[in-house]
């Protein structure tokens, strides 16, 4: 009996949390979506990263970043940031860069990682991809761990590439990803 009222429970639950299906919607409601159909409704700026979840020792592991809708973000410049454990990298090469934009490595960043990055410049798309590959010792074999983060930035007239790196904090990660290097 318990398993019962747990179930009707849940059941209820999502039933009240779930939004009204389309085709249920009142003429009441669609003359006041008409005339809320003037304001603009703004829509968000995503940001994926793919990446493979185990590789062959000596492949490279490619990781890319796919922003749809740069073009709604109201600061003038995005950064892309992959945070790669210190001791581990061998080589970095960009596969894909969004124009405008300039790409980089840093052996050692201010936490200690190794971090490949873009500061985009150019926000007039509507959809931008960076992707680049990342060769490992050869000695190294396991799990590593890597942190991506994004962040729009201001430009500031001086300011240079590693002031906008700078910028990206705890705050601004989008996702840890493991990879098994067999």
């Amino acid at each position: 009996m318990r398993r019962f009222l747990t179930a009707a429970t849940c059941l209820a639950a999502a039933l009240l949390m779930s939004p009204v299906p389309a085709h249920a919607v009142t003429e009441s409601s669609k003359a006041h979506a008409s005339a809320a159909s003037s304001t603009v409704e703004r829509r968000t700026t995503k940001v994926r990263v793919t990446y493979p979840s185990a590789i062959r020792r000596g492949s490279p592991v490619r990781f890319t970043f796919t922003v749809t809708r740069p073009d709604q973000i109201d600061d003038e410049a995005l950064v892309l940031e992959t945070d790669l454990p210190h001791g581990i990298v061998s080589k970095v090469r960009f596969v894909t860069k969004p124009r405008g934009a300039k790409c980089g490595a840093q052996k050692r960043n201010s936490a200690g990682n190794y971090g490949v990055y873009c500061v985009v410049r150019s926000l007039d798309y509507t959809k931008i991809t960076m992707s680049f590959n990342v060769w490992l010792k050869s000695s190294y074999y396991g799990k590593f761990r890597a942190s991506h983060y994004w962040a729009p930035v201001t430009l500031d007239y001086g300011g240079s590439i590693g002031d906008y790196l700078d910028e990206i904090t705890r705050d601004d990660l989008i996702g840890r990803g493991w990879v098994k290097v067999r």
